[in-house]
């Protein structure tokens, strides 16, 4: 008898299950008013995509950033493109962080007298003699090192091997400078 029962019952609920019905106008009310959301949900996120982008090329392009130089044992604070605002900083954590960046460049200072040396064994149209490079280096925000140059370049020789050497600097990761430029005089031995 409960097995006539069960079976009754389950074919009773499959053939009403056979009709159509009309979805439930406060579901579909809230299905919209989710889609409404969910759209608007999406734009907020790709106007915050668009705009973390662009802090990021104003970062990249200098935006904030700063260029400690050392001329003639004057120090000057600067920033990185040309007619941005400097950004404020104490000129003694300035001098410190420039004397942090030098010993490094202190340090390697027999590794870029060889560079110097086998840029005048390998290029003859370097002249032997005293010579004055403007370094300019960046660091990332943890304090590795990122990119370098020099002015004059002494040819692609030296650059390479200059950048190996630079490859391995880094200056600590509480200095408020990451770019530095300074004066390095190479003599032939």
């Amino acid at each position: 008898m409960r097995t006539t029962i069960a079976i009754a019952l389950l074919v009773s609920s499959l053939w009403g299950c056979k009709g159509e019905t009309k979805p439930d106008p406060q579901t579909v009310a809230d299905l919209e008013a989710c889609k409404k959301s969910l759209g608007e949900k999406d734009k907020l996120i790709k106007a915050e995509e668009d705009e973390n982008a662009r802090l990021m090329r104003e970062k990249g392009s200098g935006g904030g950033e700063i260029v400690v130089t050392a001329e003639n044992s004057i120090i000057t604070i600067k920033p990185s493109a040309p007619g941005a605002p400097v950004p404020s900083i104490d000129p003694a954590a300035a001098k410190v962080a420039f004397q942090q960046f030098m010993d490094v460049v202190g340090r390697s200072r027999g590794a870029i007298q060889k560079c110097y040396e086998q840029a005048l064994k390998k290029d003859t149209n370097l002249q032997a003699h005293t010579v004055t490079l403007m370094l300019r280096a960046n660091f990332n925000p943890m304090g590795a090192f990122q990119d370098m140059s020099s002015d004059p370049s002494l040819g692609p020789t030296f650059d390479s091997c200059l950048k190996t050497v630079a490859s391995k600097w880094s200056v600590p990761q509480t200095t408020a400078v990451k770019n530095f430029k300074a004066p390095v005089s190479l003599t032939p031995s």
